[in-house]
């Protein structure tokens, strides 16, 4: 009887090898199964200081609060990266 293992790097290579809509299909649904911290440090999150709860009305600190109703047009990773950069710049002014 012969046993097969997979390794880290056939598991790279397997994603390596699908398409840009699969690879976002498999991650979204893994991401699901993650907890609130773990996709928070996936996404490079979790130093940032920025929490974020699911739901018409989101609260990711203190000083910022967004509600977001019906837009079409709404790009998370702009609004991510402009938190991101203003959490930095108030770093760096302190």
């Amino acid at each position: 009887m012969e046993v097969k293992y997979v390794t880290l790097d056939d598991v790279r290579r397997m994603l390596d090898s699908l398409s840009k809509e699969e690879k976002e299909s498999l991650l979204a649904e893994q991401m699901k199964k993650l907890s609130a911290e773990s996709r928070a440090q996936v996404l490079g999150l979790s130093e940032s200081g920025l929490t974020i709860i699911t739901g018409s009305f989101i609260s990711l600190n203190s000083d910022v609060t967004v509600n977001i109703q019906n837009a079409s047009g709404f790009e998370p990773e702009a609004l991510l990266n402009a938190l991101v950069q203003f959490r930095k710049s108030e770093r760096e002014s302190k």
